[in-house]
Formats: structure tokens, C-alpha cells, sequence
């Protein structure tokens, strides 16, 4: 039985992210044409995905991309254009995660990242918790390096949810770290505080 269900959560998230390790494409990327930005944006902007409930923060001065995928409810992208977040959420009729049954999921998560034949990852995958929810972060470079994922999976209300925090090229990665740690800190697995 939890083969059979490895495997359907496996055929459902896999197609979603075989497709490449992009946090979006070139269309998606331009901004919408005449609109222009408000003088002063706020410090931060609060992002709520309601069916799941989970939240996070981000700077006010990053811009917030339409992503051409169903699945993608936030992308936004900073004003140096090489460091980005995407938050997919994806459902996969699991139960809720506890620290007791993680390791369980790692069967769904690492196909996931590995559908991607040029992922080097760069390290184990870390069981973390974030927000109250426990899951796993994986840290690794695509496409020969020309960007780095630090990329977290949670599982809520039969969902997965996954925080990809993008540089490009991989080798800001160092760089991007503190950044990437305060932002994946912000995350709230209860809806936005």
C-alpha cells in the first residue's frame, strides 16, 4: 500500500518539477507593461495560501511574478534579479507529518529533486521544522552550476508544500545564505503572523 501510494504521489509531483529547476519562465518573468511601481514599498509583504494555511515574508522590494503553472501561488523575484522564492503547493492526499513519520516521506521527496538528472546535491537532505512543521530541506546546484536550490517540503492537510529559494548563479550560494535562512524563518505552517 505505501508503495503503491510512493508511487502516485511520485507520477503527480514528479511532472511538476521534471519540467525544470526554473522558479519561472521568460513570459512569466516580464513585468505587466504601463503599471509602475508605487514610490515606497512596504518593508515587508505577508503571502497567505489559504487552503493549506502556511505563510511567509518577504521584502517589500522584491516583485511578485505570475507564475504559468496552476500549482505556484507566489513567485517573487529581487531587485538583483538572480534571487528568487517559489512556493508550490501540491496535493498528494497524505496525512499531516510528524517528527515520528518524516522519514517516511523522504521515499516522495528525493525522486522529486532527483527527477532533475543534473541536480548535485550538496549534502543530505536535513529534517528541519519551520513554522511548526516538520520536513526536510535539500540544498544542491543544477545545470552544471548555473544555480543553486535551497529547497524545503512540507506536508499539511494531504499537501505538500515546497519552499525553493533560487541564486543564479550557483556559486552566490554562500552569499545568498543569510538571506535565504531569514526568509525560510519567516515561513508559518498556522497562516500568517
Amino acid at each position: 500500500m505505501v508503495a503503491g501510494a510512493a508511487t502516485a504521489v511520485i507520477a503527480i509531483l514528479g511532472g511538476a518539477y521534471i519540467a525544470g529547476n526554473r522558479l519561472f519562465d521568460d513570459a512569466a518573468s516580464k513585468p505587466a507593461s504601463g503599471k509602475r511601481r508605487a514610490a515606497r514599498a512596504p518593508a515587508t509583504v505577508v503571502f497567505h495560501e489559504t487552503v493549506s494555511d502556511v505563510s511567509l515574508r518577504y521584502p517589500g522590494t522584491w516583485t511578485r511574478r505570475r507564475s504559468t503553472e496552476g500549482d505556484v501561488p507566489l513567485v517573487a523575484v529581487a531587485p538583483d534579479g538572480v534571487t528568487s522564492l517559489l512556493v508550490r503547493v501540491s496535493v498528494t492526499g497524505l496525512e499531516d507529518v510528524t517528527s515520528e513519520t518524516l522519514p517516511i516521506v523522504k521515499k516522495f521527496t528525493d525522486p522529486v529533486v532527483k527527477a532533475d538528472k543534473t541536480v548535485k546535491l550538496l549534502g543530505p537532505p536535513q529534517a528541519v521544522t519551520l513554522g511548526g512543521l516538520p520536513g526536510y530541506r535539500y540544498r544542491y546546484t543544477y545545470q552544471a552550476g548555473a544555480g543553486a536550490h535551497d529547497h524545503y517540503f512540507f506536508f499539511k492537510r494531504g499537501r505538500m508544500i515546497a519552499l525553493v529559494l533560487q541564486v543564479t548563479p550557483g556559486s552566490r550560494l554562500k552569499a545568498a545564505e543569510p538571506q535565504f535562512e531569514r526568509l525560510a524563518a519567516t515561513f508559518r505552517g498556522t497562516g500568517p503572523s
